[in-house]
C-alpha cells in the first residue's frame, strides 16, 4: 500500500514534471517565434531606412551636381569678363595674347568633368553657350567684316588680332581629364573647323539642317565673320613668324627695305636654338592648318601684301646641325615654307 502510493506520487511528480518542461519548451518556441517576427520586422524597418537613405543620397548627388553646374557658369563667366577688360586696358601685344590664352581657357566647355551633370550632351550644350557668346563678343572688336592689316596698331585691332591667334588653345584640366578616355580635345578653333564642314556637307545635300551640332548652328548664322577671323588668324601669326625671323619690325629702315623695297633677306637658322626652332615649326603649322580650313570651305587665302613680300624674299640658310633631330626639325620649318610660299593667295 505504501509501495503503491510512493509510485503514484513519483508518477504524478513525472507528470508535472514533463508538463512544466512542455511549458517552458512551448514559452521557448514563442519567444523564438516572437523574437523571429520583431527580428523580420526591425529587418524590414532597416531596409526601408536604408532605401530612404539611398533616396537621400541620390537627391543629395544630384544637387551637389546642379551647386557645382551653377558656380562653374558663374564664375567662369567672371573671369571672361574680367580677361576681357584687362585685354582691352593692356598696351603690349604678348600681354593681350597672355589674355586670350586665359579667357579661351575659362569657357565651361574647357572645364567639361565627364562627372555629375557632365554627359556628353552637356558638353554639346556647352560648347553651343561657347560659340553664341563669342561670336558676339568678337563683333565689339571687328563691327564690319573688313580685312583687318596684321601690322594695325589700333588696340581694338589688336585685341582682336589676340583673341583669334589663341582660338585654338585647350584648357590643361580638359587635356588632363579626356587624354586618357581617349576623347578628343574642344577648343573654339575646332569648334569653327567642324561648322565650316557640316556647312560644306550642308550644302552639298549630305546632311540637313536638323543634323547641325548646336555649336555649328549657333556659329554659322554669322559665315562670313568665321572666315574674317581665320583670315587675320593666318596673317597675323605669319607677321609673327616673319618679324621674328627677318627683325622687320626692330627699326624703321628695315621696314623699308624688307617692306617697301622688297629686299632680300636672310633667315638663317643656325641663329635660332632648338626651342626657337620649334616654335617656327608651330607657327608654320598653325598657318597652313588655318589656311586648309579655309581652303576646304570654299574661300581663298588673302594675305597682307607687304607681309607676304617680306616672306617671299626670305633666303633660308641651313646649318650643319650636330644631331638627327635638329636635322629634321630645319627639314621640317624648309617644307612648311614651301608650303606656304606655294600656296595660291590673293593680296590686300
Amino acid at each position: 500500500m505504501i509501495r503503491d502510493s510512493r509510485l503514484k506520487a513519483l508518477l504524478v511528480l513525472a507528470c508535472v514534471g514533463g508538463l512544466t518542461s512542455a511549458c517552458e519548451v512551448k514559452k521557448n518556441l514563442d519567444d523564438m517565434h516572437k523574437a523571429t517576427v520583431e527580428m523580420s520586422e526591425t529587418t524590414k524597418r532597416m531596409e526601408e531606412k536604408t532605401g530612404e537613405l539611398d533616396k537621400k543620397s541620390g537627391s543629395l548627388d544630384d544637387k551637389t551636381a546642379e551647386l557645382y553646374d551653377a558656380l562653374r557658369q558663374g564664375n567662369a563667366a567672371l573671369l571672361r569678363k574680367e580677361f576681357l577688360q584687362q585685354m582691352n586696358e593692356s598696351k603690349e601685344m604678348a600681354k593681350k595674347l597672355s589674355l586670350g590664352v586665359k579667357y579661351f581657357w575659362a569657357y565651361e566647355f574647357q572645364l567639361w568633368s565627364m562627372q555629375g551633370l557632365d554627359n556628353d550632351h552637356r558638353r554639346e550644350e556647352l560648347a553651343s553657350s561657347a560659340a553664341r557668346e563669342f561670336i558676339r563678343e568678337i563683333h565689339e572688336y571687328a563691327p564690319t567684316e573688313e580685312f583687318i592689316s596684321p601690322t594695325s596698331d589700333n588696340n581694338t585691332d589688336m585685341n582682336f588680332l589676340a583673341l583669334v591667334t589663341t582660338l585654338h588653345e585647350v584648357n590643361d584640366k580638359q587635356k588632363s581629364r579626356v587624354d586618357p578616355k581617349g576623347i578628343e580635345h574642344m577648343s573654339m578653333l575646332s569648334l569653327i573647323e567642324r561648322a565650316l564642314k557640316q556647312k560644306t556637307d550642308l550644302d552639298a545635300g549630305r546632311i540637313s539642317i536638323n543634323d547641325l551640332k548646336p555649336a555649328s548652328y549657333d556659329l554659322l548664322a554669322f559665315e562670313n565673320k568665321l572666315i574674317q577671323i581665320l583670315q587675320a588668324r593666318q596673317n597675323f601669326i605669319l607677321t609673327m613668324l616673319v618679324a621674328k625671323a627677318s627683325n622687320i619690325d626692330k627699326d624703321l629702315k628695315t621696314k623699308i627695305k624688307l617692306g617697301l623695297l622688297g629686299m632680300k633677306w636672310s633667315l638663317d637658322l643656325g641663329r635660332y636654338n632648338d626651342v626657337e626652332i620649334n616654335e617656327m615649326t608651330r607657327y608654320l603649322k598653325a598657318v597652313l592648318d588655318t589656311r586648309a580650313i579655309l581652303k576646304n570651305a570654299g574661300h581663298a587665302i588673302v594675305v597682307d601684301e607687304t607681309i607676304q613680300k617680306v616672306m617671299m624674299n626670305g633666303q633660308l640658310t641651313k646649318t650643319k646641325p650636330q644631331s638627327k633631330a635638329r636635322l629634321a626639325a630645319e627639314s621640317q620649318i624648309a617644307d612648311y615654307i614651301r608650303q606656304v610660299r606655294s600656296d595660291s593667295i590673293k593680296t590686300k
